[in-house]
């Protein structure tokens, strides 16, 4: 994978320098939005919300702007994602994570995974006998998934045009930071979920201890493909005015958390690649020659290395503080 995907370089913006940004709050509908970082290399910045505190990227990209950001390369193989040790650590964990997913549904349910990719947390459900759906922009991203899910190729969730009150379960995990249109996907899957369903909502939490101390250099800003970031007082919110009962949040991610304070303050080093240690990771084509030198690889992996028990221990201060990196939120639609 072109190291370059994910190395793009995000400064601080000076606002009081930079003035507000005109435009209403998706959220909240207020105005004047304060510019927080820029994206080297283009016109966008992350602009917050005064009043809501939900950020986005200005201006917010058109649709055919945000297709190249998911070349085939960003996916991986088919199937996998990651060099073969990591790959098997993802599914180990994901397996720990399904088992309690699986407790907020009724069995042999019917779930739906929105921007399933290659169908992990699918095909691990589809084993506890339940009914499998998933919504994915990428054909090439889902090429690999289980047979057994049933996945809808559509640019937006609406478009999938699921009958109303359909699903026991709706899944968007780390998801909605890439959508234009959060505040729609949420209503949209509030209309598909029935009654008492649960919708599972995985976010990285821009309030966190984690994106304060990064700052420009967090892991999980992804610019510019998280085009929405939340707080979780903000995700709170959208799932409120939404008509859904939040039922319980979760701060402890041993895939997500734990690396993010690893790359991170990697990154806040300024003398590695920006998300190096990702991107070195990440599954390469047959054939592609791994990034970097020599050098910066082993200087990459034994500073990852160095820092893993110390990310561990930050990853369980975070979560006991009720300020994950990523948190994940249980609500469910009330039953009339």
């Amino acid at each position: 994978m072109p190291a370059a995907l994910h190395d793009v370089s995000v400064t601080v913006v000076d606002s009081d320098r930079a003035g507000r940004v005109p435009g209403a709050c998706p959220l909240c509908c207020g105005a004047g939005a304060r510019p927080v970082f820029a994206v080297a290399g283009s016109s966008w910045q992350v602009v917050s919300c005064p009043g809501c505190g939900l950020a986005r990227l200005d201006p917010l990209p058109a649709d055919e702007a945000l297709a190249p950001l998911y070349p085939t390369s960003y996916y991986g193989d088919p199937g996998r994602k990651f060099a073969p040790i990591v790959e098997w650590l993802v599914r180990l964990v994901s397996e720990r994570h399904v088992r309690f997913l699986a407790r907020s549904i009724a069995p042999a349910g019917r779930v739906l995974d929105v921007g399933c990719g290659r169908g992990v947390l699918l095909a691990a459900l589809a084993d506890r006998g339940f009914e499998v759906h998933g919504v994915e922009r990428s054909a090439t991203a889902a090429q690999g998934a289980d047979p057994r899910a049933r996945i809808r190729i559509v640019t937006d969730l609406t478009n999938a045009a699921y009958p109303a009150e359909h699903f026991d379960a709706i899944f968007v995990w780390h998801v909605l930071e890439h959508l234009r249109e959060p505040v729609t996907a949420v209503s949209e899957m509030c209309r598909i979920l029935r009654p008492g369903g649960a919708l599972i909502v995985a976010v990285p939490n821009f309030s966190s201890l984690q994106a304060r101390w990064a700052g420009p250099a967090w892991f999980h800003l992804d610019l510019p493909r998280h085009v929405f970031h939340f707080p979780l007082a903000t995700l709170r919110r959208l799932l409120d005015e939404a008509g859904l009962v939040r039922e319980s949040e979760h701060h402890f991610s041993l895939r997500q958390n734990p690396f993010g304070w690893i790359q991170s303050s990697l990154n806040r080093r300024g003398d590695l690649p920006r998300n190096g240690l990702y991107s070195l990771l990440h599954q390469r084509a047959q054939g592609e020659p791994p990034p970097f030198d020599a050098a910066t690889r082993r200087r990459l992996v034994l500073a990852g290395l160095v820092r893993a028990p110390i990310a561990l221990g930050l990853t369980l201060l975070e979560a006991g503080l009720r300020s994950g990196g990523t948190v994940h939120v249980v609500a469910r639609k009330p039953i009339a």
